[in-house]
């Protein structure tokens, strides 16, 4: 009989911290990721512009070979549940040589002046492909761009600002090649933009010139390399053209002119980037 005993109050101690540990216990917690995620990084852009604004007949100015040193910072974030993203950069440099033709008279060596852009887009991804290694997006954005021309004429300093505000509509393809190797690929058109050159021809006369229409088209390519879970560095190029036209009048007839602005800019992209 005490055998017995001693047998039912051991099974009791040695079961109750196991139903104490079962009654009362919460359902068990689903913890999720945040549906949040993004990158925000560095990147220098070496390039090179040309651009003429002409009649066809009459040149009034053109500008070749123009290098250009740019820093900028880059941002991006991504809602996965929605797939909306937003995305950012911010661009400021110099113009530091090149050629320059100012009322078809050649000038000296153009002048340092500077180079500054923001560039803001944001959309969704509308398709992806081959277990999500392809992923398609659209985006709508908006392009600010200042670019200065400066250079010397006999005794005289040619001075011209020119200001774009721009709208983009563009598709975006981001592929994986590997587990840490992946391309990227943007092509936006511009429908419209707000064109104007400024031109101070002396202390106190200020010419200033606004578009009647912009056009243009603007593309980026890079290949990334992940060099860690985080970190990311990147190779590519860039290539924008805008083309703008002026409506103008001669002052003793009032004959109409029309001026045709054509801007290229292109050059090599480096990328350093934190993923989070």
């Amino acid at each position: 009989m005490a055998s017995r005993f001693l047998l039912f109050f051991s099974v009791l101690f040695f079961s109750l911290p196991t139903h104490a540990a079962d009654y009362g216990a919460p359902e068990t917690v689903q913890y999720q990721s945040s549906a949040l995620r993004g990158s925000i990084g560095l990147r220098y852009w070496y390039s090179q512009s040309h651009s003429d604004l002409d009649t066809g007949d009459f040149h009034w100015n053109s500008v070749d070979g123009v290098s250009s040193h740019t820093a900028e910072l880059v941002g991006e974030l991504e809602d996965t549940q929605s797939t909306a993203f937003a995305r950012a950069y911010l661009g400021l440099g110099k113009n530091v040589d090149g050629e320059g033709n100012f009322r078809s008279y050649p000038s000296g060596p153009l002048e340092e002046t500077t180079l500054a852009y923001v560039v803001v887009d944001g959309g969704w991804r509308l398709a992806q492909f081959a277990n999500d290694r392809v992923r398609l997006k659209g985006f709508v954005g908006y392009q600010f761009l200042n670019d200065g021309v400066k250079a010397e004429e006999s005794s005289s300093i040619l001075e011209q600002t020119r200001h774009w505000h721009a709208i983009r509509l563009g598709m975006t393809v981001d592929a994986d090649i590997t587990e840490r190797i992946g391309v990227s690929f943007d092509a936006a058109a511009v429908p419209w933009s707000y064109n104007r050159v400024d031109t101070p021809w002396s202390a106190t006369r200020d010419e200033s010139w606004r578009s009647a229409w912009t056009y243009g088209f603007e593309a980026d390519a890079m290949l990334n390399v992940d060099l860690t879970q985080n970190w990311q560095v990147g190779v590519g190029g860039r290539y924008w053209w805008l083309q703008s036209n002026f409506d103008r009048r001669y002052i003793s007839s009032g004959d109409k002119l029309v001026y045709e602005q054509n801007y290229q800019r292109y050059g090599l992209l480096l990328e350093s980037r934190y993923q989070f």
